[in-house]
């Protein structure tokens, strides 16, 4: 199946699957590709203030969504821009290491309440650890790929699921 890539006026990519709607059913696949085009054109002409180019491309042939805010169009296929996949992964590697420090602000609490100076010491330097990753963490050297890039992953954090 088909989907179409929109190149954005404002340099952005959307992507747009095409499906049967329930009060209009085109007979063929390019009818439906067709009448979606007209569609997504009005819609991103009026959200973005401009005319967007589209592309027909199999939908096998996506990059992973995990990187969806990167894709950009090559002129012949999407790829994912490196620098903005490096910045959406540290973004989730930042929540994560966010819900990390609200657990230890907790156990800090708690060490604070029963006394207990050297729980309070252990606690506050895991905290300063997790502060540092986003400084101390290399998401660069040697990454090359979104694949690569989505198997780094800082082994201070709780495994991915």
């Amino acid at each position: 199946m088909k989907c179409l890539i929109w190149e954005r006026a404002d340099g952005g990519i959307s992507v747009e699957h095409p499906a049967f709607g329930d009060k209009i059913r085109p007979s063929t696949d390019d009818e439906l590709i067709a009448m979606c085009q007209r569609k997504t054109q009005i819609r991103l002409t009026l959200q973005y203030g401009g005319p967007a180019i589209c592309h027909e491309v199999d939908k096998e042939l996506l990059p992973d969504g995990y990187f969806f805010n990167a894709y950009q169009w090559d002129g012949a296929a999407v790829v994912v821009d490196m620098t903005k996949a490096r910045a959406i992964h540290m973004d989730k590697i930042r929540r994560v290491r966010n819900e990390e420090l609200v657990k230890e602000d907790i156990m800090f609490m708690r060490a604070v309440e029963a006394g207990d100076t050297s729980a309070q010491s252990a606690v506050a330097t895991k905290k300063q650890t997790l502060r540092d990753i986003p400084a101390t963490f290399d998401i660069t050297t040697g990454v090359t790929t979104p694949e690569l890039l989505k198997g780094r992953w800082p082994t201070e954090l709780p495994a991915r699921e």
